[in-house]
């Protein structure tokens, strides 16, 4: 749904436009570096955003994958037996959990990476890179029998994009490696594609600790035997494909989930947050794309940096009330907006850039469908 459609079509609940100038102001207190530049502002439903969720810096730990990524830019994919020109290659750090740790830092979060590399060169190059973002890689476990994985990503002229993988080491680190004194001084998990043991573990220490947890488990999701941190995860990040999926392989209702909140990502058509009390839906902003790899990576760190920031949203668990999420919504899509836009899977996220990204667009394509 796009444009006015969203804001007319609210069914039996309440909804709205979020006018433009609002969310200019509610972002206004933003800077390159997370740090506030007022005391009170507006936040995009026009109540104030206090000082206290303004100044906050959350500290995050994403644990899953590391990769090196070789990305290959086609006119076309090619068919069976086929061969077409690459247009250009690009070689850059990648993996899940070090895109959206690398997203945090970049609006004034802090971010520790745990997970696993290799002992070789690919493995050094990511770990240089997630330092030189700002990333802390020093809990990441280097297995010098193994090479870090790799990803051989063709991306065809229209954004779309197909993979070709090894497992290497990225999935080398087990619970019991992370120091649970780390553990114990961070404000939230983000989980991301590992094994199931290990999501479990993390996710059971994580809870013990007072951390809240999101989990995006990526497009494995219905193989690899997730119930038991799905069931634990406070907040879920998945695609409609993801979500059908959770939905026929385990008791979570993704769409209308009675215990947890769920950020469903839509690609073109924009995200909804489903959460027990009703959901929030916003139709995206329009992009023509450049790469799509790593944009859903782009709207987990625009959501989660702007939920975490804020105690009355995430202070006691994950807010239930779907109006909590408007602007971390809004914030989100313009991040995986800008993600579908950039070469690579890394993009460089500023709160400039969200506004910017939000000031391109017409004030009707920030219509937001809510229904409680």
């Amino acid at each position: 749904m796009r444009g006015d459609e969203a804001g007319n079509d609210a069914g039996d609940g309440v909804g709205g436009p979020i006018h433009l100038e609002d969310v200019r102001e509610a972002l206004e207190s933003e800077t390159v570096d997370g740090s506030a530049e007022r005391n009170e502002t507006a936040t995009a439903d026009g109540s104030a955003m206090s000082e206290e969720s303004t100044m906050r810096s959350p500290k995050v730990i994403a644990a899953g994958h590391l990769n090196w990524d070789v990305t290959m830019y086609v006119d076309r994919l090619p068919g069976p037996d086929g061969e077409v020109r690459i247009d250009r290659l690009e070689q850059s750090g990648g993996g899940s959990a070090a895109n959206v740790a690398v997203g945090l830092v970049d609006l004034g979060g802090r971010a520790i990476v745990y997970g696993s590399v290799g002992g070789d060169e690919s493995g050094a190059l990511a770990l240089r890179g997630l330092a030189n973002a700002g990333v802390d890689p020093g809990h990441v476990l280097i297995d010098a029998d193994q090479p870090t994985s790799v990803k051989y990503v063709i991306v065809d002229g229209q954004g779309e994009l197909c993979m070709l993988a090894n497992e290497g080491a990225n999935e080398a680190f087990s619970a019991a490696d992370l120091d649970r004194d780390t553990l114990a001084q961070a404000d939230h998990l983000h989980l991301t594609s590992q094994e199931p043991e290990t999501a479990t573990a993390l996710s059971t220490a994580a809870h013990e600790t007072g951390a809240t947890v999101s989990f995006d488990p990526g497009r494995r999701v219905g193989e690899r035997g997730y119930e038991e941190v799905l069931a634990a995860a406070d907040l879920l990040f998945l695609n409609a494909r993801e979500a059908e999926a959770v939905a026929e392989t385990t008791d979570i209702d993704p769409w209308e989930p009675d215990d947890r909140v769920v950020a469903i990502k839509l690609g073109g058509d924009g995200a909804s947050i489903r959460t027990p009390h009703g959901d929030v839906s916003h139709p995206g902003f329009p992009i023509d794309p450049v790469d799509t790899t790593g944009a859903g990576d782009a709207f987990a760190a625009g959501f989660l940096a702007t939920t975490l920031r804020d105690p009355s949203i995430t202070g006691d668990g994950f807010s239930h009330d779907p109006r909590d999420y408007e602007l971390p919504l809004l914030v989100g899509n313009a991040c995986g907006a800008l993600g579908a836009g950039a070469i690579t899977a890394r993009v460089d996220l500023s709160w400039d850039a969200i506004r910017d990204r939000m000031g391109e667009s017409p004030e009707a394509d920030l219509l937001i469908e809510i229904r409680t």
